[in-house]
């Protein structure tokens, strides 16, 4: 039986899509947790049975870019004093959620996440939703203890995916050098056969503004799938 002292998982927060550099102080840019979860889950989905597009591009994919892996964990809040670590549940709630899902005004979007519990755990991700059950109350009915079931996303900077991607299906992923006057709606367009994907690109490059590309650029076009 180990004596050594216990590690709790630990949700930092990063400004940049390369996992570099955080948020703010160590105190703002980590969420600890007050007691480990039991368990945690991940959803996968098969990356089988791809369709391409096809060469003269004019074929109109209604395929969508592929879900990547979920992680599901759920935990505990606890003020009661029965449990160290929290004294004020709604305090903790909204730096949870100043963390993970409120957006970051200097990168316009929700901060890059990495979930780290000790060697066993290090997933790099986004929060997709947080449902927050409070369970007990104080006199003047502030919440004492809630429960908090959160989703998040696997996300990766596009070099990554594209490194992961291409070692599987190299003509299903692709990137592209950017050239002057090159648009995101085009470029989604001559690869996927329809440019309503811009939107998503932009998020999975991290690309703040998708008017804007700079030439040389290098941007990753995912696979898609059914």
């Amino acid at each position: 039986m180990s004596t050594g002292k216990l590690t709790k998982l630990t949700i930092v927060g990063y400004k940049d899509p390369q996992f570099k550099s955080k948020v703010g102080s160590k105190d703002e840019s980590t969420f600890t947790m007050q007691v480990n979860p039991e368990k945690y889950s991940f959803e996968f989905k098969s990356l089988g049975n791809k369709p391409q597009t096809m060469a003269n591009n004019k074929q109109q994919d209604k395929s969508k870019i592929p879900d990547a892996k979920k992680l599901n964990l759920k935990f505990f809040l606890d003020s009661t004093g029965v449990i160290p670590g929290c004294t004020d549940v709604p305090a903790t709630v909204a730096k949870f959620n100043k963390l993970c899902t409120e957006v970051n005004g200097s990168i316009h979007t929700t901060n890059y996440l990495k979930i780290y519990w000790g060697k066993g755990l290090a997933f790099p991700c986004k929060l997709t939703k947080v449902k927050i059950d409070y369970l007990m109350f104080s006199q003047n009915g502030i919440p004492v203890r809630a429960e908090l079931d959160a989703h998040f996303e696997e996300f990766m900077d596009s070099a990554t995916d594209a490194a992961k991607t291409n070692s599987n299906s190299p003509d299903m992923s692709h990137i592209k050098t950017i050239k002057a006057g090159d648009n995101l709606p085009a470029l989604c367009y001559e690869i996927y056969g329809d440019s309503k994907y811009y939107l998503q690109i932009a998020e999975h490059n991290g690309i703040i503004n998708f008017r804007q590309l700079t030439p040389g650029q290098k941007v990753h076009f995912p696979r898609l799938e059914k």
